[in-house]
């Protein structure tokens, strides 16, 4: 779906170009003529630097401007036309750095012809397998899933894609009435405590869904509708299947693709044989585990305008906690806005026909990587060494053994300016915890996570 859009343009820092770059940290590498590291791989370990910079600091920010469309409440920030949020990153690039990383061939006329250390499926499995584990664990990723019809009135279970891996939100439309109306999650104990008929007396609409009686990717309507009608949820889905000879896009925020890659490493590293190597499968998993949890907390947006008139980004829970039918109103200039997550923004109500409506969004943006030789980058003078310390760890990486492990204290450096920078942003602005938890709201009022009890 094409949306009209304008993004502003960043004020840029204009000291340092990529070609001067690569040519400092060739010099701290001690390889001046690039025999050891090619300005290629160096190339994709900067942009590798700036985009875990901006997981960690939220450095670089934007205004995003783009049209609303007739009747549609949802948007997918990272699928609309411009949007400083979009997926860019592929399993190919991904898989270039690795290839890189383990001193392996580069890909070669779309075929992999490296040694026998790893194999084509090596690498597209643990991709894979991690991306999709970062998007279970960190479930930032919403999908507004087409209205699936219930297959019967009276019938209280029914299953789902099985590329769902977990639930957000529901909503049921009935048939009947035309009207929409929010179901929200419980069990089948919390159901019994309230309303013991509940599995023999459907009702119009229903109230609640569970999952925890129900098999794997089914879902159990609390009590079974009395008449037809759909279920439209929100969800986290698997993503699409991987093929890094070839280059699909991850689907996840492209200033986290490192966390995966760096979990696809752990897994290569850790399987039985000559590719076995357990102190970087170690490191590898630590960066993985970091990185889940740096996810957990990013943000999107900071600030939102209507119409040029500034308005509280809401949860999307509180939506419907306050305002129970506000699918149900009749379309008009919208008025409020909610995320449901990192990508799912949300407005109320659905425009009508006599927009234009739009939307200004201060979002937290992908990270601007140098691409050209003349491309300047764009941090400040007072950051940019410790952006050349970790391109000289990542670089390192491939060495091994002692030689990298003593790089360690480099990527150190970063995270403690990173820790610096945050403080000074925390001092300098009021409500600064407010505005950059807007994308994890949701999450905080309708927990996807709650720790088990020891022994509970």
């Amino acid at each position: 779906m094409a949306f009209g859009s304008g993004r502003e343009r960043l004020t840029p820092y204009a000291y340092s170009t990529l070609t001067q770059v690569l040519a400092q940290i060739s010099l701290r590498l001690d390889d001046p003529n690039n025999v050891r590291w090619s300005t290629a791989e160096l190339t994709l370990y900067l942009q590798e630097a700036l985009r875990t910079w901006q997981s960690l600091t939220g450095y670089w920010r934007n205004r995003f401007v783009f049209n609303l469309v007739l009747d549609e409440t949802f948007y997918d920030l990272a699928q609309l036309t411009g949007s400083p949020v979009s997926y860019s990153i592929t399993d190919a690039y991904l898989l270039s750095e690795m290839l890189y990383h383990l001193i392996e061939p580069q890909i070669a006329g779309g075929s992999y012809v490296g040694t026998d250390m790893f194999s084509a499926a090596d690498f597209t499995n643990a991709l894979q397998n991690r991306r999709n584990q970062f998007l279970e664990e960190t479930g930032m990723v919403l999908t507004v899933a087409d209205s699936m019809t219930w297959p019967s009135p009276g019938q209280g279970r029914a299953p789902l894609p099985d590329s769902t891996i977990d639930i957000r939100r529901a909503a049921w439309a009935s048939q009947v009435t035309g009207l929409y109306s929010t179901v929200w999650r419980s069990s089948e104990f919390g159901a019994r405590a309230f309303s013991p008929s509940w599995a023999t007396s459907p009702a119009d609409p229903p109230s609640e869904y569970s999952i925890a009686a129900e098999p794997p990717v089914s879902l159990q309507l609390i009590p079974p509708p009395l008449n037809p009608g759909a279920i439209e949820l929100l969800t986290v889905n698997a993503g699409a299947n991987l093929n890094p000879l070839a280059g699909v896009l991850l689907g996840i925020p492209d200033n986290l693709s490192w966390v995966v890659k760096w979990g696809a490493l752990a897994d290569l590293l850790g399987k039985e044989g000559q590719a076995h190597d357990p102190d970087r499968q170690k490191y590898c998993e630590q960066r993985w585990r970091e990185g889940i949890q740096i996810a957990r907390i990013h943000t999107s947006v900071v600030n939102t305008l209507l119409n040029g008139v500034q308005v509280f980004t809401n949860a999307l829970n509180s939506l419907d906690a306050f305002l129970p039918n506000w699918q149900n109103d009749a379309n008009g200039p919208p008025v409020d806005a909610a995320l449901a997550s990192w990508n799912m923004f949300v407005v109320h109500p659905a425009p009508d026909s006599n927009g234009p409506y739009s939307v200004a969004l201060d979002v937290v943006q992908n990270a601007p990587v140098p691409v050209l030789p003349g491309d300047f980058i764009q941090v400040g003078r007072e950051e940019l060494d410790v952006i050349v310390d970790y391109c000289v760890h990542l670089a390192d990486f491939k060495e091994g053994g002692g030689e990298f492990l003593n790089t360690t204290g480099y990527y150190d450096n970063m995270l403690r300016l990173a820790g610096v920078y945050n403080e000074r942003l925390h001092a300098a602005v009021d409500f600064e915890d407010a505005m950059g938890s807007r994308a994890i709201r949701d999450e905080s009022l309708v927990p996807r996570r709650v720790p088990v009890e020891q022994g509970g």
